[in-house]
């Protein structure tokens, strides 16, 4: 039964395969949105060294408040891999509106990831083209304010980045730079870990 289930919710969503949000386009060259970028902000991001990120011009489009564009930096210079924008509206209402015109489109969500007390509320679908490319799509509402507040969404040519991955394990002697282990516990001084 469970196995008739994913299968009907995978086979819903593989006839949609959503590649734009906000005007941009996953895996276009970052130029062809220069104009809603603001590329003095680029900086690599320090978890995924693969991908540097640039900020997006404060309502580049109506209801979007503000957003982020993470694009290529190693074999696919340039392509966009990732978008993150968050919404002009925070209200939980406005998230149950897009959540349902989500649903209307892509079919049940495949994953929670919000947290059991619903301060972050947060549904991810994935998708495959004919091609083999995965995107992933998370819908998030937020009351964490540790976290962020408000609405958000972001979608991920997941393909990509782990093509872009892989190109910089491969430069960094298979990713031993970043699999470091942790310090052993004899090495560590507490006082510079715990607030004095």
């Amino acid at each position: 039964m469970f196995l008739l289930w994913l299968f009907m919710a995978s086979s819903v969503q593989a006839q949609v395969f959503p590649t734009s949000l906000g005007g941009i386009t996953l895996g276009e060259d970052i130029s062809s949105i220069h104009n809603i970028c603001r590329m003095h902000t680029e900086i690599p991001l320090s978890q995924e060294r693969h991908l540097l990120e640039v900020q997006l011009i404060p309502h580049h489009a109506p209801g979007i408040k503000s957003g982020t564009v993470a694009y290529a930096n190693c074999d696919q210079i340039g392509r966009i891999v990732r978008i993150k924008l968050k919404f002009d509206n925070n209200t939980k209402e406005f998230f149950d509106e897009l959540l349902q015109r989500y649903r209307a489109r892509f079919g049940k969500p495949l994953e929670w990831r919000g947290d059991p007390f619903q301060t972050v509320m947060s549904w991810k679908w994935s998708f495959l083209n004919p091609e083999g490319e995965q995107v992933n799509l998370e819908l998030t509402h937020s009351r964490d304010e540790d976290y962020k507040t408000g609405n958000f969404v972001k979608i991920t040519l997941r393909s990509l980045w782990l093509r872009e991955d892989a190109c910089q394990d491969a430069k960094n002697d298979s990713g031993a730079q970043n699999d470091r282990a942790p310090t052993p516990a004899n090495k560590l001084d507490y006082r510079l870990l715990v607030p004095q």
